[in-house]
């Protein structure tokens, strides 16, 4: 699994160091072993992980600005782990409410020296919780809070909640084709805007949503 992994890594992000590549895939390694016992990623099918998740999320990083981030939701690390691998001298805090996954960010930061990073265990719906970071990222947020939520009011209840923080002033979203279907309403009121992640591996696309709150119309 190990050197599958590597020839992955290596075929995929071919214009980084080698060491940016050899922690990428210890990174992989750690998810994936961790993922055996507790369920912590979306596939067991390591080769797709990389090229679905692992490379959005990396195309993804590409497009934010920034020198403080917070993943909301991190989970397993993507794409947290990857950005405070790809921007070094930035700060990346990973929050998530589960002890699952805190138990193996802390893991992943103690195991890959990732000394910009810090772990957070708290409840983003928590009230009076304060995002520390200029710049808000997520993947597809998922609670059963918002679970049954149409997707534009699930979208704007997390920027809602986001903006109301009053710390951030930007928030990146990687998400699906969904977000086109957004009202001209929404993406005026969050002056939105949209790139499309096109993949060499899947007949569909990714898009990363940028919303600025600095200059966004009031609720």
């Amino acid at each position: 699994m190990s050197s599958s992994i590597e020839e992955i890594v290596e075929n995929i992000f071919i214009n980084e160091e080698k060491g940016t590549l050899s922690k990428i895939s210890k990174y992989i390694k750690l998810l994936f072993k961790w993922h055996q016992t507790n369920n912590i990623v979306s596939s067991s099918n390591i080769d797709y992980v990389i090229k679905r998740e692992i490379y959005d999320s990396y195309q993804f990083t590409k497009l934010l600005s920034g020198n403080s981030f917070i993943d909301i939701g991190s989970g397993g690390g993507i794409p947290g782990i990857i950005i405070a691998l790809l921007k070094p001298n930035a700060t990346v805090n990973l929050i998530d409410r589960k002890t699952t996954f805190i138990n193996f960010l802390l893991l992943a930061k103690a195991e890959l020296k990732l000394k910009n990073v810090n772990v957070v265990q708290d409840d983003i719906f928590r009230k009076g919780i304060t995002f520390d970071a200029e710049t808000v990222v997520m993947k597809n947020f998922s609670n059963k809070k918002i679970s049954k939520m149409k997707y534009e009011e699930k979208f704007s209840f997390m920027m809602n909640i986001i903006k109301s923080n009053g710390t951030v002033s930007k928030a990146y979203m990687l998400t699906g084709s969904p977000v086109l279907e957004l009202s001209k309403e929404c993406v005026s009121k969050f002056l939105l805007s949209t790139s499309e992640i096109s993949s060499p591996f899947f007949s569909t696309s990714r898009y990363v949503v940028e919303v600025r709150f600095e200059d966004s119309v009031n609720s």
